[in-house]
């Protein structure tokens, strides 16, 4: 790529700044069409619109035979699915009269197109019995996760008579849908009752006969008590591109009008399913946001760099905010959670390429007589700078778009939206800052002032200097500088090793449960035998120990219908986490340590609601051939991990919780074939952690010889993660792209710097950010995850920004004639100001966020932390590495150079690969290290100071 020259940008910025009548019209309209595209013309939605690539294939056989259910139903299924070329996986569970086949399918394929050709070559072989008519359906990601259908929104309807016949409360519920449709509301599709009875033929008798499936219920608060109520759930598909907010509004007062009418007094109906809520709440959390970053933008900046200034600053990142949701519109995204995570993240980065510019402009005004002089100066000074700085931010974000599976999909807005936002604040800051200036810091006034120094710049010259103190003291002689060079080296590896240090102390989670949500789980596993009636007692009994812990906290509560005699799972909308005293986690604990002490009747496990992907199961699958060797060894195996502890590399220790065997009343098939499932969880929330230690002591246990003992072959014992196997997929993505990341950031800085070492000398801002990041991490307890790697590759982008401005304007010193000490003295004092103003502004725009919001906290904490250690240590030392630089251009040549980078990232790459990738980046440090030391004891071959 070529960095634009030192004329272009210029000519380009000074040409729009003598056409202050058009740049006045293009700010206008971009405004403009910003405030439209976010409040009325961009759709709100929940999640990006995503397919996920599997299947689910369901169907009744009533012969009271799981076996025969396996052998003579879903297995036919599966051996039919399994000659598809798209499908991964299949897996099949049967039990005496149902089955369900779950089909699998590479990334990218059309779910729809492969789940009707399986179907049409299913119907075609006629392997079915006759009586056995399975329905075929690819999940969609609905308001209520991943449903058969598409459901943007649903009602429970229920009957203030709790004993109301079950029959009754469905005709009811059919009549209240079919009023809904009947209003033709403009944004709703259809309106479906999801029907819990079914008819159904016995293959003994060849009658017809009724059968209750599934059962719902729905809780609400009213008057200071909760209660629950038996409902039928009633789901609701929108109209293409509809606004969800939008939506949820009509179908409320819809609800509300057709709840009145006299035929369902005694009924009652609420909206408990809606992404609305959730996507208001968001909304409203990135206007604060944006509000306290903007006024953070203000007080620093007045207090670092002027007040008018500072009123640039926050008009130029409103300008940015505003374009890049028009550009979002113009590209077809929607404003969702995802979008919405985007604009909050890209908040932090957008500040940098403002505050520099009108920091430029400020300083260039103190040195010149007119505006266009200052312009042309400023433009001169940083431009060059911030197009490599900008492109490098927005190359960091490259990796995110890369990420494969189903999370890839929904993150894929989030690069797009940040890179959007990072160039779109190089356009502002080089067009429209000079026009904002003109009228703001460029008046005829303004030049006619006085310039007396500021108490602000006061402060920032005597911190600028006491920094160059050392080096000042040092300049005059050789081994005072090599000295102070080599405690700045000590220094800045006592800090990178502190914060590989700390990382040993911090978890590793890809998706950690958020520390505070809305929502809490509570799945209830009945017993072997339960019928449904049974399972209905027993969930009544288990939401009277929710409601009664849950208390005054409680909103309301629905089973999705997902109850049937196996298992039902109730999900408890909370009052939000700000409005609430105590945390969900907290109550979690209170509901674990209640069901635990006096619930018997059915397993429970209770578990936070996230934004995240569902939290990894933990299944070992046993082949079962031999059916009872299957079962004797899941026995003993279930007895090993009711004692077993695993211990994490920090000494700590976790059990394993839940530990549950399939019943031998149902054949569950994988493509090993039968499979004996035990199922298991965790007493601690780094499941990554967690899932990998139990594999190895799982496998170390139960290895060959002892599977032998069980008549079972080797390979008898396989792991079934669900979610868990592709989250890690996705995030090993990131590690292998990271190190092409640094090359492509490597090569850009080439072309900009014109020098091999000099982008390694950028580099270092990396490191530098180690500490702190581990640190804050560690203090917050906030585990190394997918968000806080977000949050990484944004302070990669912020922290470089730093470097690659003190080595510009150093090299620009180089050029005018001075000497190596006093270019990065002249650096560190020009550029001091711009540089802790980019990085307090965006701290301090974080800090309210890592404070008040659960789930952006551990990406807030990296970039707070992170940024602050960064920010010290390349104000600190970064100076004396770039005098071991210029050492070294000068003592090493361009081939010795080169021979010396490939070594070390060749030997580099084979450690990371076969000896440790922790001990890699450590090489590379060292060997980087062992250069400067070497290039410092040489004798200097031109003049280093006066």
């Amino acid at each position: 790529m070529k960095i634009p020259n030192d004329r272009l940008l210029p000519k380009l910025t000074l040409k729009f700044f003598s056409l202050p009548k058009l740049t006045a019209v293009l700010w206008i309209i971009l405004t403009l069409f910003g405030l439209l595209s976010y409040t009325v013309l961009l759709r709100r939605e929940g999640f990006p619109s995503v397919q996920i690539p599997i299947a689910i294939v369901n169907g009744t056989y009533f012969v009271n035979d799981p076996s025969r259910v396996d052998a003579e139903a879903a297995k036919p299924i599966a051996d039919i699915a399994r000659l598809n070329p798209s499908v991964t996986k299949v897996t099949t569970t049967s039990r005496d009269n149902f089955f369900s086949v779950i089909l699998q399918y590479e990334e990218g394929v059309d779910a729809k197109r492969v789940t009707a050709d399986i179907e049409k070559s299913v119907n075609q072989q006629k392997t079915l019995p006759a009586m056995v008519k399975p329905t075929f359906n690819v999940p969609i990601f609905g308001v209520t996760g991943g449903d058969v259908e598409k459901i943007d929104l649903a009602i429970s309807f229920y009957a203030q008579d709790d004993n109301l016949d079950t029959t009754k409360l469905v005709a009811q519920a059919e009549k209240f849908a079919a009023e809904l449709e009947k209003a033709k509301l403009p944004n709703v599709a259809t309106v479906k009752v999801k029907n819990p009875i079914e008819n159904v033929v016995n293959p003994l008798t060849g009658q017809s006969v009724t059968v209750e499936r599934s059962f719902d219920r729905y809780g609400i608060r009213q008057a200071g008590q909760t209660e629950f109520y038996s409902s039928v759930f009633i789901t609701v598909a929108a109209n293409s591109d509809v606004d969800v907010i939008e939506l949820d509004k009509e179908v409320r007062a819809a609800v509300s009008m057709t709840l009145a009418k006299d035929e369902f007094e005694g009924y009652g109906a609420e909206v408990s399913a809606s992404f609305a809520p959730a996507i208001v709440e968001n909304i409203s959390e990135l206007q604060k946001v944006l509000l306290e970053g903007l006024i953070a933008v203000l007080v620093i900046g007045s207090i670092v760099i002027a007040l008018r200034a500072s009123f640039i600053t926050v008009l130029s990142m409103v300008t940015v905010i505003l374009s890049t949701i028009a550009l979002l519109y113009l590209l077809g995204y929607t404003l969702n959670v995802i979008t919405l995570f985007g604009l909050i993240l890209g908040l932090s980065l957008i500040v940098d390429d403002t505050i520099i510019m009108v920091e430029a402009i400020e300083a260039a005004r103190r040195k010149t007589k007119t505006a266009k002089e200052a312009v042309a100066l400023a433009t001169r000074k940083v431009s060059r700078a911030m197009v490599a700085a900008t492109v490098t931010a927005a190359l960091c974000f490259l990796p995110l778009a890369l990420v494969g599976g189903v999370l890839g999909s929904f993150i894929r807005a989030i690069p797009v939206t940040i890179i959007s936002s990072l160039l779109i604040s190089l356009v502002v800051a080089l067009v429209f800052i000079p026009f904002f200036a003109r009228f703001l810091l460029l008046t005829k006034k303004e030049f006619r002032k006085a310039r007396k120094p500021t108490v602000g710049s006061r402060v920032e010259n005597f911190l600028a200097n006491g920094i160059l103190k050392p080096m000042r003291w040092a300049e005059k002689s050789r081994r005072k500088l090599v000295a102070v060079g080599i405690t700045a080296i000590i220094i800045a590896f006592g800090f990178i090793g502190a914060g590989l240090g700390l990382a040993q102390k911090v978890t590793f989670n890809i998706f950690p449960p958020t520390k505070d949500t809305n929502g809490i789980i509570v799945t209830l596993k009945y017993p072997e035998g339960t019928n449904l009636a049974n399972a209905k007692k027993i969930a009544s009994d288990a939401e009277t120990v929710a409601a009664n812990v849950v208390g005054e906290n409680f909103v309301q509560a629905t089973y999705y219908a997902n109850g049937t005699p196996q298992m039902a799972s109730v999900l408890i909308e909370l009052i939000p986490y700000g409005k609430r005293e105590i945390t969900s986690p907290q109550l979690i604990d209170q509901l674990k340590n209640k069901y635990n002490a006096d619930f018997k009747t059915a397993q429970v496990t209770v578990g936070s609601v996230d934004l995240g992907p569902p939290i990894a199961a933990f299944n070992v699958q046993i082949k079962a051939d031999d059916r009872q060797a299957a079962y004797d060894l899941a026995d003993d195996l279930k007895t090993f991990l009711a004692t077993k502890e695993l211990e994490r590399l920090d000494g700590s220790k976790a059990r394993f919780t839940d530990v549950a065997v399939s019943s031998q009343d149902e054949y569950i098939r994988s493509d090993k074939g039968l499979t004996v499932q035990l199922g298991t969880g965790f007493d601690g929330d780094d499941i990554t952690t967690l899932v990998t230690l139990a594999q190895t002591a799982i496998n170390d246990k139960f290895d060959a010889a002892e599977l032998k003992k069980y008549d079972l072959p080797a390979d008898a014992i396989s792991f079934d993660l669900g979610q868990e196997t592709e989250n890690q997929d996705s995030f090993k993505t990131l590690a292998v792209t990271f190190p092409l990341l640094l090359l492509a950031i490597y090569i850009l800085l080439i072309l900009e710097f014109r020098s091999l070492l000099q982008p390694l000398l950028i580099f270092m801002a990396i490191p530098f950010s180690i500490f702190g990041l581990m640190l804050g991490l560690y203090l917050t307890d906030n585990a190394i995850s997918f968000f806080a790697s977000l949050g990484f590759f944004a302070l990669i982008g912020l922290s470089i920004k730093n470097t690659i401005l003190l080595t510009d304007f150093a090299n620009q010193a180089r050029a005018s004639g001075l000497t190596a000490v006093d270019s990065a003295a002249a650096a560190v004092q020009e550029r001091f100001r711009p540089l802790v103003a980019t990085s307090l502004t965006a701290i301090f725009s974080l800090i309210p966020l890592a404070i008040t919001s659960p789930f952006w906290q551990g990406l807030a904490v990296v970039l707070i932390f992170g940024l602050a250690s960064s920010t010290i240590l390349v104000l600190l030392v970064f100076p004396y590495f770039y005098l071991g630089v210029e050492y070294l251009r000068v003592h090493v040549s361009r081939r010795l150079g080169l021979a010396w980078l490939v070594t070390t990232v060749a030997v580099t790459l084979l450690i990371g690969r076969f000896v440790s990738p922790q001990l890699a980046p450590l090489f590379f440090l060292v060997s980087l290290l062992a250069l400067f030391i070497w290039a410092l004891l040489q004798k200097p071959r031109y003049a280093i100071s006066k």
